[in-house]
């Protein structure tokens, strides 16, 4: 318990440091995209997708701010980069694109404004956001969108439940690093992690439903997309994924910001000369 108020009583005095830091940032984002799920190796690798946004910072002071995020990206992978070797042979794969918007808390660890003394800090972030997604993969040449198809026999008798959502929530957490490089500009890079509320974003979850009821009511590509095992035999009712685990997703890279409102007052008052 003291241990707890402790905490509370830095965060609240950290709160209350000098306004004169206050100020309003836009910035870029770029870089890579991990997966951690049901399909592909387990952990954290070199990036397979990407990652594009901007986003809105406004600094509290030189500890705290608030940022708002918009960010699309594209994440895959597949069972045949897997070193575990069910699912090599399970030899599933998916790609989605990801649409997001996020609110995020940050704390730096140093004080910190672009132009002055104060010019380098590591920092945290963490917060939660909403997004879209929409699993696809390719058979005989073709893509195919897999929530519509019910791979794991989804409204069908083989299953009762209906087709998964496409939007979900996320919660998200990361660490960083940022320096000034200029009056108003600095740069950073940093890696966040977001810890989904869905377990479909690679389109496997739950268990093998009968491949002949799935191609009866959902068409021969469901069925064929429902089990590509390398090795046959009869997996009904055996597990496909892991539906006791949702997924996560992580983006990784490099920021671009800009002080908005000191570089506008600057650039109004020299074109006003």
């Amino acid at each position: 318990m003291k241990i707890k108020l402790l905490i509370f009583k830095i965060l609240l005095a950290s709160l209350w440091l000098p306004a004169y830091g206050q100020y309003t940032e836009v910035g870029l984002f770029g870089g890579g995209s991990n997966f951690i799920g049901d399909v592909g190796d387990y952990g954290i690798h070199i990036p397979k997708g990407y990652a594009v946004g901007g986003f809105v910072r406004y600094n509290f002071n030189e500890r705290w701010a608030l940022r708002l995020q918009f960010n699309y990206g594209y994440i895959a992978n597949e069972d045949s980069s897997s070193s575990f070797g069910y699912r090599l042979n399970r030899n599933l794969h998916f790609r989605s694109h990801i649409l997001e918007g996020s609110l995020m808390g940050e704390f730096n660890f140093l004080d910190f404004e672009p132009g002055t003394k104060h010019f380098h800090t590591p920092y945290v972030m963490g917060g939660f956001g909403i997004f879209k997604f929409n699993p696809t993969a390719v058979y005989q040449g073709e893509e195919y969108e897999l929530q519509p198809l019910g791979t794991e026999g989804q409204g069908t008798r083989a299953n009762a439940s209906g087709p998964y959502p496409l939007a979900s929530t996320f919660f998200v957490f990361g660490l960083g690093y940022k320096f000034s490089i200029g009056e108003f500009t600095s740069i950073a890079i940093e890696s966040n992690f977001r810890s989904t509320r869905t377990d479909y974003l690679d389109d496997v979850s739950g268990y093998y439903a009968d491949p002949e009821i799935i191609e009866e009511e959902n068409g021969p590509v469901a069925a064929a997309l429902s089990d590509r095992s390398i090795l046959g035999g009869d997996k009904e009712n055996l597990l496909r994924g892991n539906p006791q685990n949702n997924d996560w997703y992580i983006f990784t890279g490099i920021t671009l910001q800009f002080k908005f409102g000191e570089l506008y007052e600057k650039c109004a008052s020299f074109v006003g000369r």
